[in-house]
């Protein structure tokens, strides 16, 4: 009897326990460390591998990479771009990653060893292109978006990591002045079993351009963010589930707070204004690994955080960055700027 009694109460216990709300694990600070990168042009296209592995595609064809969390940046560069902008990059591993030039010639750079040597693997034939980002799902899974070419919205698909692609078809008529930003390789969030979407803006509506099955049919919605000008509309999306946020604004206005930003909790078919909005235009905005709702977004005049799926923004730091990128599973990413900014981001968690 005494043991049935133990065995009893203890599974009472269990289920009393399961019953119990677990802590809910928030963002209690963030961390910027500075880092030297030995350039002092605009940063824009970073990829992060892990917590130790970045690259960042910069002007003039320039490269930088760390293996060791940032407290090194090699530099190399792509003879062959010369004089252009490396905005979208995506990395594999220490060894391979790769580079899309904005504007035109838009040509695409492979490198396997590290930095020492590129081979080109695509350029535009149509000398028209203007290729606004860069995305895997995997290694060999990927798509590249750009600007509208003779009217028709440009995406390339590729299934072999890069090494030939194809014209995405099936695609939504552009508005007119429609098209991406290039401001940040962040343009494109990417969800499982396929499906992407993309952010345009400079038309009479910002929309989201998405699929469901990697590419192969594509559809539109309209999205509540600053539209009508050249310089307005979606900058950057991220997603995590159905969770979506989108940032941007009108890059001519950073301190306006109008239009700034609109988030969906159902994979992108309906979205809404926040509450409190970030505090002026912003370039990129990223999901914070393992912490569902935190996202963090940043601009020329700051940076904000939400802890609930974008519906409140709180301004958390007045230095201006274009693009920000956290690795895979951590709560460390980097963040990257003009006069060839590098902060190392550390997130600090706690329990409500």
């Amino acid at each position: 009897m005494k043991r049935f009694v133990v065995t009893v109460l203890g599974a009472g216990l269990a289920a009393l326990s399961a019953c119990q709300p677990s802590p809910r694990h928030t963002v209690t600070g963030i961390d910027w460390t500075m880092q030297e990168s030995g350039v002092q042009s605009s940063l824009r296209g970073l990829a992060v591998v892990d917590s130790e592995i970045a690259w960042i595609g910069a002007p003039d064809g320039v490269v930088l990479r760390t293996v060791d969390g940032g407290t090194n940046w090699s530099r190399s560069r792509i003879e062959a771009a010369a004089g252009l902008d490396l905005r979208s990059a995506h990395g594999f591993n220490a060894n391979h990653a790769l580079f899309f030039t904005a504007g035109s010639p838009a040509r695409l750079f492979e490198t396997r060893d590290g930095g020492t040597s590129f081979t080109l693997l695509y350029e535009d034939a149509s000398d028209t292109a203007f290729f606004d980002g860069l995305a895997f799902w995997d290694e060999m899974r990927g798509l590249a978006f750009s600007d509208p070419v003779e009217g028709v919205f440009h995406i390339l698909l590729t299934d072999d990591g890069g090494q030939s692609w194809s014209e995405a078809e099936n695609l939504p008529a552009p508005l007119e002045g429609e098209a991406g930003f290039a401001a940040s390789d962040t343009g494109i969030a990417l969800g499982e079993a396929g499906r992407v979407w993309i952010g345009t803006g400079g038309g009479a509506r910002a929309r989201i351009l998405s699929s469901r099955d990697f590419g192969a049919s594509w559809g539109a919605v309209n999205a509540p963010l600053a539209s009508g000008q050249a310089g307005a509309g979606i900058f950057s999306i991220a997603a995590t589930g159905n969770t979506l946020v989108a940032v941007g604004g009108d890059y001519t206005r950073p301190d306006a707070r109008e239009g700034v930003a609109a988030y969906s909790l159902d994979g992108g078919h309906v979205w809404f204004e926040p509450e409190i909005p970030p505090t002026g235009y912003r370039s990129a905005v990223a999901s914070i690994p393992g912490l569902g709702g935190h996202f963090l977004a940043v601009g020329p005049n700051g940076s904000d955080l939400s802890r609930d799926g974008g519906r409140v923004w709180e301004g958390i730091s007045e230095a201006g960055y274009n693009a920000i990128a956290f690795a895979p599973g951590s709560l460390a990413g980097w963040a990257v700027g003009t006069d060839g900014r590098i902060a190392r981001l550390t997130v600090r968690q706690g329990s409500e």
